[in-house]
Protein backbone atom coordinates (compact mmCIF):
# COMPACT_ATOMS: atom_id res chain seq x y z
CA UNK A 1 0.00 0.00 0.00
CA UNK A 2 3.04 2.59 0.69
CA UNK A 3 4.61 2.12 -2.55
CA UNK A 4 1.18 2.83 -4.31
CA UNK A 5 0.80 6.21 -2.33
CA UNK A 6 4.40 6.88 -2.95
CA UNK A 7 3.92 6.12 -6.46
CA UNK A 8 0.88 8.38 -6.50
CA UNK A 9 2.44 11.09 -5.19
CA UNK A 10 5.77 11.07 -6.96
CA UNK A 11 3.06 10.91 -10.40
CA UNK A 12 1.30 14.11 -8.68
CA UNK A 13 4.77 16.06 -8.26
CA UNK A 14 5.54 14.83 -11.84
CA UNK A 15 2.15 16.18 -13.32
CA UNK A 16 2.70 19.85 -11.45
CA UNK A 17 6.37 20.39 -12.77
CA UNK A 18 5.09 19.64 -16.03
CA UNK A 19 2.05 21.80 -15.96
CA UNK A 20 4.65 24.67 -14.63
CA UNK A 21 6.49 24.14 -17.51
CA UNK A 22 3.58 24.26 -20.10
CA UNK A 23 2.44 27.40 -18.01
CA UNK A 24 5.44 28.98 -18.14
CA UNK A 25 5.35 28.37 -22.37
CA UNK A 26 2.08 29.58 -22.74
CA UNK A 27 2.48 32.95 -20.69
CA UNK A 28 5.39 33.41 -22.98
CA UNK A 29 3.63 33.17 -25.86
CA UNK A 30 1.07 35.16 -24.83
CA UNK A 31 3.38 38.08 -23.72
CA UNK A 32 5.07 37.74 -27.33
CA UNK A 33 1.92 39.46 -28.76
CA UNK A 34 0.19 41.36 -26.07
CA UNK A 35 -0.53 44.15 -28.95
CA UNK A 36 -2.48 41.41 -31.17
CA UNK A 37 -4.34 39.97 -28.00
CA UNK A 38 -5.30 43.94 -27.53
CA UNK A 39 -6.37 44.33 -31.16
CA UNK A 40 -8.75 41.22 -30.98
CA UNK A 41 -10.18 42.22 -27.78
CA UNK A 42 -11.04 45.60 -28.97
CA UNK A 43 -12.54 44.87 -32.22
CA UNK A 44 -14.53 42.37 -30.27
CA UNK A 45 -15.86 45.04 -27.77
CA UNK A 46 -15.96 48.17 -30.36
CA UNK A 47 -20.29 47.14 -30.87
CA UNK A 48 -20.51 47.71 -27.24
CA UNK A 49 -18.50 51.12 -26.44
CA UNK A 50 -21.63 52.87 -27.85
CA UNK A 51 -23.92 51.58 -24.77
CA UNK A 52 -21.31 51.68 -22.08
CA UNK A 53 -19.28 54.16 -22.77
CA UNK A 54 -18.89 57.77 -22.15
CA UNK A 55 -19.01 61.56 -24.01
CA UNK A 56 -15.55 62.91 -22.64
CA UNK A 57 -15.22 66.73 -22.11
CA UNK A 58 -12.91 68.26 -25.50
CA UNK A 59 -12.92 71.73 -23.82
CA UNK A 60 -14.44 73.85 -21.58
CA UNK A 61 -14.02 77.44 -19.93
CA UNK A 62 -13.66 77.70 -16.12
CA UNK A 63 -14.78 80.21 -13.78
CA UNK A 64 -12.86 81.14 -11.08
CA UNK A 65 -14.74 79.03 -8.72
CA UNK A 66 -13.53 76.18 -10.54
CA UNK A 67 -16.77 76.04 -12.09
CA UNK A 68 -16.95 74.76 -16.00
CA UNK A 69 -19.11 76.46 -18.79
CA UNK A 70 -19.65 76.48 -22.49
CA UNK A 71 -18.32 73.06 -22.24
CA UNK A 72 -17.92 71.20 -25.71
CA UNK A 73 -17.88 66.87 -25.61
CA UNK A 74 -16.83 64.44 -27.80
CA UNK A 75 -19.32 63.61 -30.45
CA UNK A 76 -18.23 59.94 -30.05
CA UNK A 77 -18.42 57.37 -26.84
CA UNK A 78 -14.91 55.89 -25.40
CA UNK A 79 -14.71 54.00 -22.39
CA UNK A 80 -11.13 54.40 -20.30
CA UNK A 81 -8.85 51.47 -19.96
CA UNK A 82 -5.98 52.94 -18.82
CA UNK A 83 -4.60 55.62 -16.94
CA UNK A 84 -0.93 57.07 -17.21
CA UNK A 85 0.90 57.67 -13.75
CA UNK A 86 2.85 59.93 -15.06
CA UNK A 87 1.70 62.28 -18.24
CA UNK A 88 4.01 63.05 -20.59
CA UNK A 89 5.30 66.79 -20.38
CA UNK A 90 3.61 68.55 -23.17
CA UNK A 91 1.23 67.49 -25.71
CA UNK A 92 2.34 66.29 -29.12
CA UNK A 93 -0.14 69.04 -31.23
CA UNK A 94 1.11 72.52 -29.20
CA UNK A 95 4.55 71.97 -27.06
CA UNK A 96 3.18 74.87 -25.24
CA UNK A 97 0.39 73.02 -23.57
CA UNK A 98 1.57 70.74 -20.36
CA UNK A 99 -0.70 67.39 -20.17
CA UNK A 100 -2.03 67.58 -16.52
CA UNK A 101 -3.85 63.99 -17.21
CA UNK A 102 -3.52 61.55 -19.84
CA UNK A 103 -5.71 58.41 -20.19
CA UNK A 104 -5.85 55.32 -22.75
CA UNK A 105 -9.11 54.61 -24.32
CA UNK A 106 -11.57 52.72 -26.85
CA UNK A 107 -13.34 54.75 -29.02
CA UNK A 108 -16.89 54.16 -30.45
CA UNK A 109 -15.34 53.59 -33.42
CA UNK A 110 -12.54 51.08 -32.80
CA UNK A 111 -9.40 53.14 -32.58
CA UNK A 112 -6.89 52.96 -29.41
CA UNK A 113 -6.24 56.58 -28.65
CA UNK A 114 -4.97 58.35 -25.85
CA UNK A 115 -6.80 61.21 -23.88
CA UNK A 116 -4.79 64.38 -22.84
CA UNK A 117 -5.96 66.95 -20.77
CA UNK A 118 -4.13 70.38 -20.32
CA UNK A 119 -5.52 73.10 -18.11
CA UNK A 120 -4.14 76.65 -18.10
CA UNK A 121 -6.36 77.80 -15.21
CA UNK A 122 -9.31 78.87 -17.56
CA UNK A 123 -9.57 76.95 -20.67
CA UNK A 124 -9.28 73.33 -19.86
CA UNK A 125 -8.89 71.16 -23.47
CA UNK A 126 -7.84 67.77 -24.49
CA UNK A 127 -6.19 65.98 -27.39
CA UNK A 128 -7.10 63.09 -29.05
CA UNK A 129 -4.13 60.79 -29.73
CA UNK A 130 -4.59 57.50 -32.43
CA UNK A 131 -2.42 54.55 -31.18
CA UNK A 132 -1.62 51.11 -32.80
CA UNK A 133 -1.95 48.62 -30.16
CA UNK A 134 1.46 47.82 -29.55
CA UNK A 135 2.12 51.74 -28.84
CA UNK A 136 -0.36 51.34 -25.97
CA UNK A 137 0.88 48.50 -24.70
CA UNK A 138 4.29 49.87 -24.56
CA UNK A 139 2.90 52.84 -22.94
CA UNK A 140 0.34 52.04 -20.67
CA UNK A 141 1.18 48.25 -19.93
CA UNK A 142 -0.14 44.78 -19.85
CA UNK A 143 -3.11 46.35 -17.51
CA UNK A 144 -4.98 47.87 -20.89
CA UNK A 145 -5.64 44.24 -21.07
CA UNK A 146 -7.25 43.39 -17.63
CA UNK A 147 -9.05 46.70 -17.69
CA UNK A 148 -11.00 46.22 -21.30
CA UNK A 149 -11.89 42.86 -19.52
CA UNK A 150 -13.02 44.44 -16.25
CA UNK A 151 -15.39 47.20 -17.94
CA UNK A 152 -16.76 44.18 -20.05
CA UNK A 153 -17.25 42.26 -17.25
CA UNK A 154 -18.30 44.39 -15.10
CA UNK A 155 -21.30 45.78 -17.62
CA UNK A 156 -22.21 42.55 -18.29
CA UNK A 157 -23.15 41.52 -14.71
CA UNK A 158 -25.01 44.91 -14.30
CA UNK A 159 -27.38 44.20 -17.87
CA UNK A 160 -27.77 40.03 -16.13
CA UNK A 161 -28.96 41.93 -13.17
CA UNK A 162 -30.87 44.67 -14.78
CA UNK A 163 -32.68 41.90 -16.88
CA UNK A 164 -33.63 39.81 -13.63
CA UNK A 165 -34.60 42.66 -11.46
CA UNK A 166 -37.23 43.74 -15.18
CA UNK A 167 -38.43 39.81 -14.98
CA UNK A 168 -39.19 40.00 -11.51
CA UNK A 169 -41.17 43.61 -11.84
CA UNK A 170 -42.73 41.84 -14.84
CA UNK A 171 -43.98 38.95 -13.19
CA UNK A 172 -45.20 41.46 -10.11
CA UNK A 173 -47.18 43.35 -12.84
CA UNK A 174 -48.25 40.25 -14.30
CA UNK A 175 -49.63 38.35 -11.47
CA UNK A 176 -51.43 41.97 -9.88
CA UNK A 177 -53.76 42.27 -12.78
CA UNK A 178 -54.07 38.31 -12.67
Amino acid sequence: MDTIIEEGFTRLTETIAELGEKRGELEAEILSDLSGLLEKMATLATPLVGTLGNQFLEKSKQDSKGELYDTVHYEKKMIIIGRAEEPVHYRPDDPKKQVQKQFCLLTEEGTIAELMYSDDGFIIDSYLNPLTPGEAIDLYGPELLFMLYRALHDYGNLQEELVVALDTTLAFIQQKEE
